[in-house]
């Protein structure tokens, strides 16, 4: 009777359930923090497809069971590499309303933060990361959405709640302060970083991009000042 060789079982195979959670040991804490930078790496040079868990492990050490133990696959170590940068994006931008006095003038607090914004967004490894992203989206949407509600999502929601607060104080005229959000970083971000992400120079030569985030923030605020 032929003998049957078992099947290799693939990286990418779907966990019905979420992985057992790992004791929250110092040196578990320090391991899995160093097979998410290893992934980091790994994921940006080579994309999702070429990557292997055996290289991730090769940098850290140790076996792929552990990779298995703690992310339950390879789909699910690239979720969490994806969410701890959108994380780490998160904790160092300078949003408006964190920590700033409540009389700053508005137009320099938003313009500010609209220069965060787009330093943060066009660093080299945020613009590989989301070319990651878009390049595995339709295979796995659901780290689409979870790439989402880890970045964009907390940060609209953190610069609408500022929105709404000069909305409050009768400072600016911005009744859906969400919508509003959503259009001032459509005003700020989307031109550079398209541009970025498609291997040209945030902006074409001879044009500054400090001016263009100033008259961004100038065209916003004309919308939303209220009419005296």
């Amino acid at each position: 009777m032929p003998k049957v060789k078992p099947q290799r079982i693939a990286e990418t195979r779907p966990a019905k359930a979420p992985p057992p959670p790992v004791p929250a040991t110092r040196r578990g804490e320090l391991r899995r923090a160093a097979l998410i930078d290893a992934a980091r790496d790994i994921f940006l040079e080579q994309g999702f497809a070429r990557a292997s868990i055996d290289e991730v492990v090769q940098r850290v050490g140790g076996s792929k069971a552990s990779v298995y133990q703690y992310f339950g696959s390879k789909e699910g170590l690239f979720g969490e590499m994806i969410a701890h940068q959108c994380q780490q994006l998160i904790d160092s931008a300078e949003f408006p309303g964190r920590g700033g006095a409540p009389g700053a003038d508005v137009e320099q607090v938003l313009l500010q933060f609209a220069r965060r914004v787009v330093q943060l967004f066009l660093a080299p490894v945020r613009i590989a990361m989301h070319r990651a992203m878009i390049a595995e989206a339709e295979r796995f949407p659901e780290l689409a959405e979870r790439f989402y509600e880890a970045g964009p999502k907390r940060g609209l929601a953190l610069l609408s709640a500022y929105l709404r607060s000069q909305h409050e104080a009768g400072t600016l005229d911005c009744p859906k302060p969400e919508w509003s959000a959503i259009q001032f970083m459509n005003l700020v971000r989307t031109y550079p970083m398209f541009r970025a992400l498609h291997g040209m120079p945030p902006m074409p030569e001879g044009e500054d991009l400090d001016e263009f985030l100033q008259h961004a923030v100038r065209l916003f605020l004309d919308g939303c000042r209220i009419k005296r």
